[in-house]
């Protein structure tokens, strides 16, 4: 990585520059606290680690505690730590912006290749590249302790007589550091199998945590749902059943309301009819009484007495008269809508009729008179 340039305000600058001076500043800033944020969080998990303080707080692993109390991955949480453990604090301080899994790759290299490999630029430099690159130098310093074990009995040699001895014990050094060099990276290459089929079995395991963890939540969320729609339904049977007992009692009110409604239009109708009949028996009265009046005035002009069968006899009288007149205002419509034989027929009815009842009262009068 060059070296950063420090960055100073220019005296009498223009407003975008004191602007974009701020910007940095803040950005430093932001940068810094990302970077203690890392370390200390790194140094936390260590110290939990170290010291099985998860234990007391009811988890039976790191791993579980991590996962279920921070929410960070196992791998993850290892990897914060070894960021603590491999690498320098400045380190971590320069390239907290590249993350925490690139900074714990290059807590994998000695300590001069991390100082080289973070002088690169370590945050554009991919994941997949970087572990490439911690496997060459990784194998490279391999290379480099074998040849430094098998040059330092060839110098030796060189300052005493070639002995058939001292080549054939060279040699058989030679062997064995070849032998323990192949074997280091056997064991190495093993190591890192094993490291590799940990890891996987973590995630193995860690995924099947999670599954476990999202059928059980699954699980919770079908009982509360089930409970929810248990209590909605009670809910909603209750509400029904207030709201029927309403519609009953507003039922039998408005049955109440009715009922009184009716007995009052009834006693009304009661009312008005008893006033009806009274004004009918009044006019019946004011009637018979002008009936009697013009009986008693018929009776005075036809020089009859004024006994009660006389104004009977003149009131009948007064109502022949009157059939009489309608008879013939019937014969004269019939005259006037052109039906004059048939007019002339009831007139001639009539006529005999009267002539009839004439002749009657005429011949029992002279029956009374004999």
């Amino acid at each position: 990585m060059e070296e950063m340039k420090q960055l100073t305000l220019i005296p009498d600058g223009t407003p975008e520059q004191a602007q974009a001076m701020s910007l940095h500043c803040e950005i430093m800033a932001t940068a810094q606290a990302a970077a203690d944020s890392l370390l200390a969080l790194g140094r936390k998990l260590k110290q939990m680690r170290d010291t099985g303080g998860y234990r007391h707080l009811g988890f039976a692993s790191f791993g579980e505690y991590t996962e279920q109390a921070v929410g960070i991955r196992q791998r993850q949480a290892y990897n914060y730590i070894s960021v603590v453990e491999n690498v320098p604090a400045r380190l971590v301080e320069e390239n907290a912006a590249a993350g925490v899994t690139k900074l714990a790759l290059l807590g994998r290299m000695a300590p001069a290749d991390q100082r080289e490999v973070a002088g690169q630029d370590l945050a554009n430099i991919t994941v997949a590249e970087l572990k490439k690159l911690v496997e060459e130098r990784n194998g490279l310093s391999e290379q480099l302790s074998m040849i430094q074990d098998t040059a330092r009995p060839a110098a030796e040699a060189e300052s005493y007589e070639v002995d058939m001895e001292a080549l054939r014990a060279q040699a058989l050094e030679q062997a064995r550091a070849e032998v323990a060099a192949e074997h280091r990276k056997e064991l190495a290459e093993q190591s890192r199998r094993l490291q590799q089929d940990h890891l996987e079995e973590m995630d193995r395991q860690m995924h099947k945590v999670a599954a476990d963890q999202q059928d059980a939540l699954e699980c919770r969320m079908r009982e509360y749902r089930q409970s929810t729609d248990r209590e909605a339904e009670e809910k909603v049977r209750k509400i029904r059943a207030e709201a029927q007992e309403k519609i009953k009692k507003a039922k039998a009110e408005a049955a109440q309301a009715a009922e009184k409604k009716l007995a009052e239009e009834r006693e009304a109708a009661r009312r008005d009819q008893e006033e009806r009949d009274r004004a009918d028996l009044e006019a019946a009265r004011q009637e018979a009484a002008e009936a009697r009046a013009q009986a008693e005035e018929t009776a005075r002009k036809l020089q009859l007495n004024a006994s009660e069968e006389s104004i009977r006899f003149a009131l009948l009288f007064e109502q022949l008269q009157g059939a009489a007149g309608a008879m013939m205002d019937l014969v004269d419509a019939l005259t006037a809508a052109g039906r004059a034989e048939e007019a002339g027929k009831l007139r001639a009815a009539l006529a005999g009729a009267l002539q009839a009842l004439a002749g009657q009262a005429a011949d029992e009068g002279e029956e009374h008179h004999v």
